[in-house]
């Protein structure tokens, strides 16, 4: 029996680019990290871990998709 008229689901999590709050350096974040992320040039904290979505210290710019 073909199935075709089943979607496929969608993955919630997506990778996101990131500015830096203090030097505006872009970077691109998981969104469901599991560790924290700390920017590459300052070394502030990006992106902390919680249970399930990581809570973003800086502006998203979009998807790196």
């Amino acid at each position: 029996m073909k199935k075709n008229h089943i979607p496929v689901p969608k993955p919630s999590s997506k990778f996101q680019k990131v500015e830096c709050k203090e030097c505006g350096e872009t970077q691109v974040v998981f969104s469901h990290s599991s560790t924290s992320v700390t920017c590459n040039s300052c070394g502030n904290i990006i992106a902390k871990p919680t249970g399930a979505i990581a809570k973003i210290h800086g502006k998203i710019s979009g998807s790196a998709e």
